[in-house]
């Protein structure tokens, strides 16, 4: 199970990278705009689904 979370991390952090250089490559370099930032700040949020997940499959939230 930890492998599997290991690897949603892994892909979630990589799709905000490719989101911004998708961005790069359609616009041609030209300058970013607000819209562009806003996309790649939204696509973070994979990873943090994927923290999230992590953190409750972990065991921590339970008390000893």
């Amino acid at each position: 199970m930890k492998k599997v979370l290991i690897l949603i991390q892994i892909l979630a952090a990589i799709f905000p990278i490719m989101i911004f250089f998708g961005y790069i490559i359609m616009d041609e370099g030209d300058q970013f705009t607000a819209e562009h930032y806003m996309v790649t700040a939204l696509s973070t949020i994979p990873f943090v689904f994927a923290l999230l997940v992590k953190f409750l499959m972990s065991g921590v939230d339970k008390e000893k």
